[in-house]
C-alpha cells in the first residue's frame, strides 16, 4: 500500500499528543523508506517485471527481507523511537516511544493484503505473505483513500485542539494535503513506469514522496 500507510500516524496522534505528527506520518512509512535506501546501497532490491506490470499496480520484483518483515518493522520503529528520544527537548514517555514502534509495525498488517506474497514474519521466513490485491489497482486505489481518510477523520476528531491549529487557521492547506494525498494514489495506482531505472530513479522518488508527504501533514498540527 503507499498512501494507507500514513493513516496509522493519524490514529497515533491523539494517542501521542506530545509526539510530531510528520514523525507518526513517516514511523507508518518507514519500512517503505528504509527498503529505499538499502536499495541505493545495494543491501535490498526490486526491478520492473513486464509480467507483473501487465496484471496490476507496483509492478516490481522484490527483495527485501530486513525493511519488510514484521521483525524488521518493528525494529525500526524501535529505532525511530529511541533517536527521538536521544534528540527531543521535551520528555518521552515509554507510551510515545510504543506508538511510534507501533505505528512502524502497522505496516505489516497493510502490507500483507496488498503485497503479493513477498512479506514475511522474519527477514529469512520461508514463507512469504500476500494477498495479492495489487493485482486489483482499482481495488487498491479507492482501499487506500478509504483508509486514509479513516485515519484523517480520526485525528480530526480525537486528537486535542491543540494539534490541530494548523490545519485549523488554514483549511484550504487541509483541502491541498488531502488532494496531493489521492494525486499520489493515483499515480501509484496507475502502474506508470517511464524507466525501468528502480535503484537510482525510483528509489529516490518513491524516498521523496514519503519525506515530502510526512512534511505535509505534519504541518496539518501547525
Amino acid at each position: 500500500m503507499w498512501i494507507a500507510h500514513y493513516a496509522s500516524g493519524l490514529v497515533a496522534k491523539p494517542f501521542a499528543p506530545g509526539v510530531p505528527l510528520w514523525l507518526l506520518a513517516l514511523a507508518g512509512a518507514i519500512p517503505d523508506a528504509v527498503f529505499f535506501v538499502l536499495n541505493v546501497i545495494g543491501v535490498e532490491s526490486f526491478q520492473v517485471d513486464p509480467d507483473l506490470q501487465r496484471r496490476g499496480c507496483f509492478p516490481y520484483a522484490t527483495y527485501y527481507p530486513y525493511s519488510h518483515s514484521l521483525v524488521g518493522m518493528v525494529a525500526l520503529g524501535a529505532i525511530l523511537a529511541s533517536v527521538y528520544k536521544s534528540k527531543a527537548v521535551r520528555q518521552v514517555t515509554a507510551q510515545d516511544m510504543a506508538m511510534i514502534t507501533l505505528t512502524a509495525a502497522s505496516h505489516f498488517l497493510l502490507e500483507w493484503p496488498s503485497h503479493r506474497a513477498d512479506v514475511k514474519i522474519t527477514p529469512h521466513d520461508n514463507t512469504s505473505l500476500g494477498a495479492g490485491l495489487f493485482d486489483h489497482p482499482a481495488v487498491i486505489f479507492f482501499s487506500e483513500i478509504t483508509i486514509f481518510l479513516a485515519g484523517l477523520w480520526f485525528y480530526t476528531n480525537f486528537a486535542p485542539i491543540a494539534t490541530r491549529a494548523g490545519y485549523k487557521q488554514n483549511m484550504s492547506w487541509f483541502w491541498a494535503v488531502v488532494g496531493v494525498m489521492v494525486v499520489q494514489q493515483a499515480q501509484f495506482s496507475s502502474n506508470l513506469v517511464p524507466t525501468t531505472e528502480t535503484r537510482w530513479v525510483h528509489s529516490p522518488a518513491f524516498l521523496g514522496e514519503i519525506l515530502g508527504s510526512a512534511w505535509l501533514l505534519g504541518k496539518l498540527e501547525g
